[in-house]
């Protein structure tokens, strides 16, 4: 009971912080056609990634419900700088994320990531494997940030690309316009692109190969990776590409890894991932 005293006082409002919500697109799907043991290492991989961010930025991870991952910049411990560790994490993940492939497809999953900030009450709740949890309406909306975004897009609110611009004027966001937030009606948004002060191996603190971009960020936005293999048979088709030799080309690849027709290779052991345009490992 002293224990569960000390808990209930742990209660604590914060101004502003940054909270971050990251999602798989397709999650669902996946389960349907794999094993669950392929469900738990799929997000095994993911988190151990994201979890390592999280530590580099110095940030709080909340929780994680089913393929749904919580941080906070900000909270317990206020620092001015929330808004920049998150959108740094933001970045982070997002590359890293292209190095988890899909047990169906073998090809790099998708995410979608909300950011939004505001002012939250945090407190250790229950007694038996007590959790210290966020509560607010900015919750709610950083949750509708990442629910309302595109697939492999940092979905940014106003108050998150101020709180970032502020902390580091080099972020760069391009805007998306008004969007219906369900229970907020229409918010003006962003996407966050890039962080010009550091490149995205700093940010993953990654080595940067020869192969790879000064920065990273030309890998970081590369959609190649995820092209389907249907469309690009399609487009090869109508521009009288020979089939039968891609096919051969794939059957020479298939021993370093797996070959997909639209150009990009991957190779499940050493999750090296190679498109027409960039390589990511």
């Amino acid at each position: 009971m002293y224990l569960y005293g000390l808990m209930k006082n742990m209660k604590k409002e914060f101004a502003d912080c940054t909270l971050l919500f990251t999602d798989i697109v397709t999650f669902t799907n996946i389960c349907a056609l794999c094993t669950p043991y392929d469900v738990v290492t799929l997000l095994n991989d993911l988190y151990l990634r994201f979890d390592r961010l999280v530590g580099l930025h110095d940030a709080y991870k909340v929780e994680t419900i089913g393929d749904a991952y919580m941080i906070v910049g900000g909270v317990p411990e206020h620092c001015e700088n929330h808004a920049e560790r998150v959108l740094n994490i933001s970045i982070g993940m997002l590359m890293e994320s292209k190095l988890v492939l899909s047990p169906i497809t073998h090809k790099p999953i998708k995410i979608r990531l909300g950011v939004h900030c505001g002012p939250v009450v945090a407190g250790v709740v229950g007694i038996k494997m007590p959790r210290y949890c966020l509560f607010g309406d900015t919750v709610n909306v950083a949750n509708k940030m990442e629910s309302n975004g595109i697939q492999c897009k940092i979905h940014v609110s106003e108050t998150a690309k101020q709180n970032g611009l502020k902390a580091n004027p080099s972020y760069v966001f391009i805007d998306r316009g008004n969007t219906e937030i369900r229970g907020k009606g229409m918010m003006y948004t962003y996407f966050l692109e890039r962080n010009d002060r550091k490149s995205v191996w700093e940010l993953c603190a990654r080595p940067r190969s020869g192969e790879q971009t000064i920065d990273g960020y030309m890998e970081l936005h590369d959609q190649a990776i995820y092209q389907e293999e249907g469309n690009q048979e399609k487009a090869n088709a109508e521009n009288g590409h020979n089939s039968s030799a891609n096919a051969a080309n794939n059957n020479n690849n298939h021993h370093s890894g797996r070959k997909m027709m639209n150009g990009t290779s991957v190779d499940p052991g050493s999750h090296h991932v190679r498109s027409p345009t960039c390589t990511i490992c």
